[in-house]
């Protein structure tokens, strides 16, 4: 007779997931500033458009940039159940490795302004410590967009019923990686496109259980 399966075995443990977590994000963010102090060429300066002028830069946006930055890490610690997780994490693997391949073969820049200090003494330090850790190239594919993608994707195959608020919480936040002057407006079309492509090569066996939700549920 086969053993029962344990239930606890599909589950990884919350020490464990933000262990990976934190071990991911760590990599990720010696890549990214690696790249950032030793571009393979010289960055690109792109040519800002419509969408950039429309919206304008705004110092207080730095909060939902902030907020964007910790949207993933939080949304990853809340996949428990180890298939989704492993698809999730895999993913993330494929679209940051395409990131960084665009940002060796084709690195790009967008020039920073210099934000007054007349605003209040927290969103001064929040800026203060963007621009001393962060510079002003590894524009184009927006990590800052592809990452939260694709971890928001996976939270939403074993939360569904969560997956309109993070759509929402998420479409409010982007806008914030152009009005703070980090990203051109294209850049968020590139980090989508490789969190897509991410998701489709790294988690294509959860989209027939995602699919088979949403038909459930609106049946």
């Amino acid at each position: 007779m086969r053993p029962e399966p344990d239930p606890a075995a599909a589950h990884v443990a919350l020490p464990t997931r933000m262990a990976l977590v934190a071990a991911m994000a760590a990599a990720n963010g010696a890549i990214y500033l690696a790249i950032n102090l030793h571009p393979l060429s010289t960055p690109r300066i792109l040519p800002a458009g419509a969408i950039e002028a429309a919206l304008g830069r705004h110092a207080w946006t730095i909060w939902p940039y902030w907020l964007l930055l910790l949207l993933a890490p939080m949304l990853a610690v809340g996949i428990s159940e180890r298939r989704v997780l492993v698809a999730t994490l895999r993913s993330y693997a494929i679209a940051l490795g395409l990131n960084v391949a665009i940002w060796l073969a084709w690195p790009t820049r967008l020039p920073r302004q210099a934000w007054p200090d007349a605003h209040d003494p927290a969103t001064a330090d929040a800026w203060h410590l963007l621009l001393a850790l962060d510079r002003d190239t590894n524009c184009f594919p927006s990590g800052h967009v592809t990452i939260p993608i694709v971890i928001a994707a996976g939270f939403c195959v074993q939360h569904p019923g969560l997956r309109r608020w993070v759509a929402v919480l998420i479409a409010v936040l982007l806008p914030s990686v152009v009005t703070t002057g980090q990203h051109y407006a294209v850049d968020i079309v590139g980090g989508a496109a490789t969190a897509c492509a991410g998701l489709a090569f790294g988690a294509r066996e959860l989209w027939p259980r995602a699919w088979a939700e949403r038909l459930e549920r609106s049946s």
